[in-house]
């Protein structure tokens, strides 16, 4: 079972498919409207507003198991989120995250990601750590979400990648979510190279730039140095300045086999 696979419950009560979000960058949080943490509330929304034309989106779940700071129901939580914080992203019915009644989603997601810790310097993190101790001696260990605005970040394949506790700073979350979404724009490729070398030149593409060149099998004279020089050139430029080199040995050089391999890798991207 994966991320796409699970169903839950709008503000509504009506069913929600997560299949709707795939491809997306998810933050997936437990929340609350009465917390310490609940300011935290502006900027997330302001993520949201940032991001959501790039494929963000924030998924929020309301929970009201630590310290009785969601009472409100499903209207009640959404009114005040809309009027307080202005919320525009999806809130969903309110749920349990641990214990027996612990929305199966969110037992998913810990399964994936345990306990990240709190940060020491945050000014909430002694309160929380000393409401631990006494309910919950082994929460070191074990993967229970400990408080509201814990968050989980989600790739565009459905994949678990971090876990933030609520003590976490938003800076931090924000460079992350900027990490997954300029991946979109990365891909690989492999090209072989010409019939009397076995070589595979493997590539990366982030836009017209070219990473992460690396080369596997056959000769590796000449390849060595060639990664090392020519890392981050446009394709324009690989071109311009490796195309038509010629090998004592060979009708073509690596070098000119490189040039080749970007422009087919670059054409094969804009037809995709």
């Amino acid at each position: 079972m994966d991320l796409y696979d699970f169903t839950v419950q709008d503000i509504n009560d009506a069913p929600v498919s997560l299949r709707d979000y795939e491809g997306k960058v998810l933050l997936i949080i437990n929340s609350a409207t009465e917390c310490g943490f609940t300011p935290q509330y502006d900027i997330l929304q302001d993520l949201y507003e940032k991001y959501e034309q790039d494929g963000f989106a924030v998924l929020d779940f309301p929970c009201d198991q630590f310290g009785h700071q969601a009472p409100g129901t499903n209207e009640e939580i959404a009114s005040f989120c809309d009027s307080r914080y202005g919320i525009t992203f999806p809130i969903f019915s309110k749920i349990e995250v641990n214990g027996k009644n612990e929305s199966p989603l969110f037992a998913y997601l810990k399964s994936k990601k345990g306990f990240a810790g709190f940060q020491p310097e945050h000014p909430l993190t002694p309160m929380l750590l000393s409401a631990l101790e006494r309910t919950d001696p082994d929460y070191e260990n074990n993967s229970d979400i400990k408080w509201n605005f814990t968050k989980f970040l989600i790739d565009q394949k459905g994949q678990v990648v971090a876990r933030f506790e609520p003590t976490a700073d938003m800076m931090d979350v924000e460079q992350q979510i900027l990490k997954l979404l300029r991946q979109k724009d990365t891909e690989e490729f492999v090209y072989k190279t010409h019939d009397t070398c076995s070589t595979e030149i493997r590539l990366n593409l982030e836009g017209n730039v070219v990473t992460n060149i690396s080369f596997t099998g056959g000769c590796n004279g000449n390849l060595k140095a060639i990664p090392i020089l020519v890392n981050g050139w446009t394709v324009e430029e690989i071109e311009e300045k490796l195309s038509g080199i010629l090998c004592g040995r060979r009708p073509t050089s690596c070098a000119d086999q490189l040039a080749k391999a970007v422009r087919a890798a670059y054409n094969a991207r804009q037809l995709s």
